[in-house]
């Protein structure tokens, strides 16, 4: 069984996405349906509803335990709030030992740094207590900010994926990077 990652920032505590944070995550989705539409694929009306998240949640929770995927959450220290997603998912093992990456921030915290601040900690669990060798994560070409905290991060551009998701209700072109464990050696 994976650990489970439970760490603080300045900002906030990042730690699994329970089932007892459907209603948060609600809130997160409804209050950023707008902002969010343009990065995300396009969601029907029964998306916002406390069943489905409940539904979402626990289908991360049975990911996770069987070394699929880890879906995080950033929880604001001032109020508790949810301000960021935070997603490793299709973990592969072998010779591959990978995953990819993928993230939200709200829309009133967005700007202000701190997936840079979010974003270490969890790499370094996913690197150095999960002994992944490699972290993938895409962005749309116009998605600058992305494309900026991940070079920050230390990922490195390794091409473009023609229509490579279905974003916002269009296949969109996506720039692939890759960040390799840094202990790894390469």
């Amino acid at each position: 069984m994976l650990p489970k990652p439970d760490f603080s920032t300045q900002h906030a505590h990042i730690r699994l996405i329970a089932a007892t944070d459907a209603t948060e995550l609600l809130d997160y989705y409804r209050r950023n349906r707008t902002h969010l539409a343009a990065w995300e694929p396009s969601r029907l009306d029964d998306f916002y509803s406390q069943e489905n998240m409940l539904t979402l949640i626990l289908a991360a929770e049975g990911d996770f335990y069987a070394g699929k995927a880890i879906k995080l959450g950033a929880f604001a220290h001032t109020d508790g709030r949810l301000i960021a997603s935070i997603d490793f998912s299709h973990i592969v093992r072998g010779p591959m030992q990978a995953c990819y990456l993928g993230y939200s921030i709200d829309a009133q915290h967005q700007g202000r740094g701190l997936m840079r601040e979010f974003l270490p900690p969890c790499l370094q669990f996913i690197f150095h207590t999960l002994d992944l060798h490699r972290v993938q994560a895409s962005y749309m070409i116009d998605n600058h900010r992305s494309g900026q905290l991940l070079a920050h991060l230390g990922f490195v551009q390794e091409g473009l994926a023609k229509q490579y998701l279905h974003i916002n209700g269009q296949w969109q072109d996506h720039i692939l990077t890759a960040k390799i464990n840094p202990s790894d050696g390469v």
